[in-house]
């Protein structure tokens, strides 16, 4: 609802002012919508030029041909979540119920969703798995080999003991803004690694997280703050996979990213799971990613998980109220998205 807002404001203007305006997206939507000529730029050179409509699809091509099927190996469950609620004080919202009774498993192997509006939950519900938040009620459980440890209990010998395997990675992550790329990743694992070792393992995390090699050896001496917005996100979710946790917990990873860079990352964290058995919880409002990748998904309503099940058939469920509001459930043919193609500059 808001990018809408923002277009009509960005048309009118063009318009009424007799103005030019050049636009960069990596979104097709915008490009096709919004412009009479657009170009396609891979790795700083132009390589089509031309109708919006025709560079769009041909972007969307590309980000279509890095796709793998799922390939679903799931064990016991590896958190468990009973009756779990989280209440806060709000002094213009009175009692706020981020969590109501919600309970869930989550089973090793798996790559497990958590999906609804903003002020629905998820962000507080994965705090508090990942031990950041303490809950109001309930239970949280994490498995360390046999034995289940309770996230609710402080100390090394409670719940550190789980969080040494798990990794997090915040929607408002935040990387060393005045140490390299390779600094970055070398010092989130706090270890005294050769040089040449930390290169390495640098090189495949971050293909990992969807960088090309030859893009990912050129970042590795580069500051932080050289990155674009997107590149900066998969740096991010590098310095977590760089850990090798068994649990990884993610906060809108796919936030800033392209649809070719989000396909890859979507094949990364695919072949992560199939190789090394690592267990995901993704809360996500991309619907596509969430259908893409996902096991089982939680639907979540006012702190209420309203269904679990298997992807298509829970987000069959989101409304169209919460679609508007999500912004991530996109036509599915280009002709569809193409609708409204009239309004354009």
């Amino acid at each position: 609802m808001t990018a809408k807002l923002v277009h009509d404001v960005m048309i009118k203007v063009v318009r009424n002012y007799n103005m030019s305006m050049i636009l960069t997206s990596h979104w097709p939507e915008v490009i096709e919508n919004l412009t009479d000529k657009a170009i396609l730029l891979e790795n700083g050179e132009v390589v089509l030029e031309g109708n919006p409509l025709e560079v769009s699809a041909v972007f969307m091509n590309n980000a279509c041909m890095v796709k793998q099927e799922k390939n679903i190996i799931v064990g016991e469950p590896i958190i468990k979540v009973r009756d779990l609620s989280k209440r806060y004080i709000s002094v213009d919202r009175g009692v706020v119920r981020a969590g109501d009774k919600i309970s869930f498993d989550v089973r090793e192997g798996e790559i497990f969703g958590l999906v609804g509006v903003s002020g629905a939950g998820k962000t507080t519900t994965s705090k508090i798995l990942m031990g950041i938040l303490p809950p109001t009620s309930g239970e949280v459980e994490v498995r360390v080999g046999d034995e289940w440890v309770d996230m609710r209990q402080l100390g090394v010998e409670n719940k550190g003991r789980a969080t040494k395997y798990m990794g997090f990675l915040h929607q408002e992550y935040g990387l060393y803004t005045y140490s390299s790329v390779i600094d970055n990743l070398t010092e989130s694992i706090s270890l005294d690694l050769p040089f040449e070792l930390g290169v390495r393992k640098a090189l495949m995390t971050l293909k990992a997280a969807g960088f090309e090699e030859n893009k990912a050896k050129a970042i590795l001496p580069k500051m932080a703050d050289e990155m674009s917005e997107g590149e900066r996100h998969r740096i991010a979710l590098a310095q977590v996979l760089i850990k090798e946790p068994n649990i990884i917990i993610m906060d809108e990873p796919t936030g800033t990213m392209d649809p070719i860079t989000k396909m890859s990352v979507t094949t990364s964290i695919l072949k992560t799971r199939d190789e090394l058995g690592e267990t995901f919880v993704i809360v996500s409002h991309d619907m596509d990613f969430v259908n893409e990748i996902c096991d089982r998904v939680a639907l979540m309503r006012d702190g209420k998980i309203v269904d679990i099940g298997e992807p298509k058939n829970v987000l069959f469920q989101v409304t169209e109220e919460e679609k508007i509001k999500i912004h991530s459930v996109k036509p599915s043919t280009l002709e569809e998205q193409n609708k409204g193609r009239s309004n354009k500059l």
